[in-house]
């Protein structure tokens, strides 16, 4: 609560019965019991200090016969709008003589006058007045358009109506015993309030607001049980105008505002501490008379804002001028000016109070009204957080831009000890909206205590707070650095700015990585494996202290930090977790690239030492950042620690990537025969005879090694079958067979060998022919192989000319040996001299038959005269 009216005594002891009051400008009317017109000249203070002066300037004793019970004023028509003896008067404003007394009024029990500026015709304003005027069911409403009288219109109504105001101008809401309604003086409509299919009653059932049902389903009981409580007496219905075309209903203890279409216009009703008998409304405060007090409440947060003892009160006016009146006193409340009423209310923290005040007064009745009003918010955030209200404190500060730092360092150290400087809160003075300084500092600063569950619920809302902090400050660094480059004139300023922000980030992302290790660990993770801002040391030691290696390992690969990484993994290697053994180092390097190929070597040796098959993944396995490694450098590396592990890469490399550079093909063979020496000199090895038929098939199949290098690495004594393919590459094949034949005693290799590279396009390497002369004409004077010479005959005499054959024979040959192979050569003959008879006749027939097609062509003649046309562009071909 605090002081919004300073509340004055200015009539007291009257000795006339008090029945109606109404204020207008400088001047105060009240109409007694008797009739009495007393008319009073009011003169306000010009400082707080000050008192109201109030004089009787006349007294009009015969002003009525009857009880004046209501009194208004219709400035544009200067009249005075009396209500006496169930009749309305319309007086001179200045004589108070009678000018009218509207007679179809008789009977009359309330009117309400409403007056407006209205554009008409487009163009003109004119001053729109309306008078209406409830008599018995019905009311009768007379419009006035500037001075001058214009119209009267009758409305029947249900019953009688107890009270009414205007909402905008041309609809009256009326209060009966039983409901509340809205008569449209256009249409004629009248629409009930609150009950379950008017507009009113629909919106609110389609709002999820608790209070706004519950208000409404105390007014559409109206209905069913009428305006009173059971058993109780009736009261009477409520209605005050409020700005903006809305309107105040009440009901019992509660009251609600309705808009011009009769759907609630606020959230939540008022709930006052008594009956209200009368309501009002001085800007921005609703008042209520109630039995033995009145109270003052803000319209918005319906919070009681101050409360004045006024025993007998009855009656009010409405309004800026609010006056209060018993039956022989008149009070006077006079607001505190806006500033002062802000003042105190900060003062009092009632921070929620003083935004609102502000929210709802023009902004010309505060100086820097928007400064004033993010202060006060400061503060108000700053006070919910010391009141633990976590919540709602972060999310005004993020609504304020409240910059992050200073939100961070109202945390406890474990929190906020990042800070560069430990950011204190602001304690500097803070001004009130007079200029002067406010002593609000001692409510900004005092340290926080919070227990264990409240630190952790301060936590989580700071996560939130630092999350969208972080979302926005990203999206304008990114702005800058893209815009960065435009800026030449001023680049040094830009630049500054980006450093400041990325300075920011480092303090957002530390404190949300504290907040994520003291609320949900599991979150650490997702933080520091993204693009983050983290300090360096903070995070090193935090995770390092709370055993987080598998985090600490993805925040130093974010930092490019990949040395301290792998250190990290080497040593947590042998420990049991989730880092336990050499898996995750071999994760880690097969993602490096070439351009931390040194290091990927220094930290691949002791993995390659303790595990070679795991540790091998580091350059075989399908990785995108493997394939950008130099192969040469890894053969090279992996020559010198072992051989094994180099065939092991050659093969992947040749094998699976398909490489088809001969460097490598040329390493793998000779690599095959060193490992086929060394595993010869350890007896009893088995892997000589795999690995050697390795080495045969690859030298098979790869056409990409240089054969004749490989040939100068072969041992003498060994290695006849390598040697043998070899010699084949580089077309030695008399060579190759004398291998087979003289060395490995292998016929039926030498005969596939052939099979294998027979040429029948070129006959001058016939190496049937060759294998013939190995047999027939062997080295060193040995005596000639006649049995599978004759094999060879037999089973590919066909593909080797008779002639070559007999002068390679031996005279001893008989002739039975060689049955086969002439029979075979005639028969091959003779086909081969039918098929090219058969040919050669195919040739005739068809350069005949082309002959006949070039005479009938040659035959053909073609006239064309001036009229001969195009058939493809219907042309004349004739010369034009």
């Amino acid at each position: 609560m605090h002081d919004a009216f300073k509340v004055y005594t200015v009539i007291e002891k009257l000795p006339h019965k008090i029945e109606s009051i109404f204020a207008q400008g400088d001047k105060l009317y009240v109409g007694t019991f008797y009739g009495t017109l007393l008319v009073y000249s009011v003169r306000e203070p010009l400082g707080q200090d000050e008192a109201i002066s109030v004089t009787l300037m006349e007294t009009l004793k015969t002003f009525s016969k009857k009880a004046i019970e209501q009194i208004d004023v219709i400035k544009a028509v200067g009249v005075l709008v009396t209500l006496s003896d169930g009749i309305v008067n319309l007086h001179d404003i200045d004589s108070f003589a009678l000018r009218t007394q509207l007679g179809k009024t008789r009977g009359a029990n309330l009117f309400s006058v409403f007056s407006k500026i209205e554009i008409q015709d487009g163009l003109i304003p004119q001053v729109i007045t309306r008078l209406a005027v409830a008599v018995r069911r019905k009311v009768i409403v007379f419009s006035w358009q500037d001075s001058e009288f214009k119209d009267t219109k009758e409305y029947t109504v249900t019953d009688r109506v107890r009270t009414m105001e205007w909402v905008g101008t041309q609809n009256l809401c009326m209060g009966f015993d039983n409901e509340y309604a809205l008569l449209d003086c256009k249409t004629s409509v009248l629409t009930p309030l609150f009950s379950p299919t008017s507009p009113s009653a629909q919106g609110a059932l389609g709002s999820t607001l608790e209070s706004t049902l519950n208000t409404l389903n105390t007014f559409s009981s109206l209905a069913t049980g009428g305006l009173m409580g059971f058993g109780a007496k009736p009261t009477k219905p409520l209605i005050t105008r409020l700005p903006n075309d809305e309107i105040l209903l009440g009901k019992e203890h509660s009251s609600i505002s309705v808009g011009i279409d009769g759907t609630p216009k606020r959230k939540n009703g008022i709930e006052w501490s008594g009956m209200p008998e009368e309501l009002g409304y001085s800007y921005p405060y609703a008042v209520a008379i109630l039995a033995r007090h009145i109270e003052i409440r803000n319209i918005e947060t319906r919070a009681l804002v101050q409360s004045a003892e006024m025993p007998h009160a009855r009656l009010l006016t409405q309004g800026k001028l609010l006056y209060i009146a018993s039956t022989n006193e008149v009070w006077r409340l006079i607001p505190y000016s806006f500033p002062q009423q802000i003042d105190e209310l900060v003062q009092k923290e009632e921070y929620q109070e003083a935004i609102s005040l502000i929210n709802q007064i023009d902004p010309v009745l505060l100086d820097e009204t928007a400064d004033t009003l993010g202060r006060i918010k400061s503060l108000y955030a700053h006070h919910l957080f010391r009141t633990h209200h976590y919540e709602e404190a972060l999310s005004l500060f993020l609504d304020l831009g409240v910059p992050a730092t200073e939100v961070i360092a109202l945390y406890p150290a474990v929190i906020s000890s990042h800070l560069p400087e430990k950011v204190a809160e602001d304690t500097s003075s803070v001004k009130s909206t007079d200029g002067k300084e406010a002593d609000v500092n001692a409510k900004v600063t005092p340290p926080i205590i919070m227990s264990t569950k409240e630190l952790e619920d301060a936590v989580g809302c700071l996560i939130r707070f630092l999350a969208d902090k972080r979302q926005k400050i990203q999206k304008s660094l990114q702005t800058l650095q893209q815009n960065n480059d435009s800026f030449s004139y001023n680049h040094q300023e830009h630049e500054d700015e980006i450093q400041e922000k990325l300075h920011v980030l480092e303090v957002v992302d530390t404190a949300l990585l504290k907040s994520y290790m003291m609320t949900n660990e599991r979150l650490v993770g997702s933080l520091l494996r993204v693009t983050n801002h983290c300090n360096l040391e903070e995070t090193e030691s935090l995770l390092l202290k709370h055993k987080k290696y598998k985090e600490l390992v993805d925040f130093y690969r974010g930092k490019s930090q990949h040395r301290k990484a792998l250190e990290l993994l080497k040593t947590v290697h042998s420990s049991a977790g989730e880092m336990q053994g050499v898996l995750p180092t071999v994760s880690y390097l097969q993602r490096l690239g070439a351009e931390h190929f040194n290091l990927i070597l220094e930290f691949g040796t002791w993995i390659l030492m303790e595990d070679p098959d795991l540790g091998m993944k580091i350059f075989i396995d399908d990785e995108p950042e493997i394939d950008t490694l130099p192969r040469f450098k890894i053969i090279a590396y992996l020559e010198r620690l072992s051989l094994d592990l180099c065939v092991l890469y050659l093969e992947h490399v040749i094998h699976v990537l398909d490489d088809e550079t001969s460097e490598f093909h040329n390493t793998l063979v000779v690599s095959y025969l060193a490992q086929i020496q060394r595993d010869s000199a350890a007896s009893g090895n088995e892997d000589t005879s795999k690995t050697k038929a390795k080495l045969l098939r690859f030298l098979d199949e790869s056409t990409f090694y240089k054969a004749e290098r490989i040939l100068s690495r072969l041992p003498v004594d060994s290695c006849y079958e390598e040697r043998a393919i070899l010699l084949s590459r580089i077309g030695q094949h008399d060579q190759a067979l004398n291998i087979y034949v003289h060395k490995l005693r292998n016929f039926q290799a030498a005969e596939e060998y052939c099979n294998k590279n027979y040429d029948s396009s070129d006959p001058s390497k016939n190496v049937y022919l060759l294998l013939l002369k190995v047999y027939l004409k062997p080295p060193n004077r040995e005596k000639p192989m006649l049995e599978p010479a004759l094999d060879i005959l037999t089973r590919h005499g066909t593909h080797i000319d008779p002639t070559a054959v007999l002068s390679l024979l031996p005279a001893s040959t008989r002739i039975d040996q060689l049955f086969k192979f002439f029979e075979k050569s005639i028969r091959e003959s003779n086909k081969t001299k039918h098929m090219d008879m058969i040919v050669k006749n195919l040739l005739k027939a068809e350069r005949l038959q082309t002959q006949e097609q070039l005479t009938f062509y040659r035959s053909r003649r073609v006239k064309i005269t001036e009229d001969r046309v195009c058939p493809k562009c219907h042309k004349r071909i004739g010369n034009r």
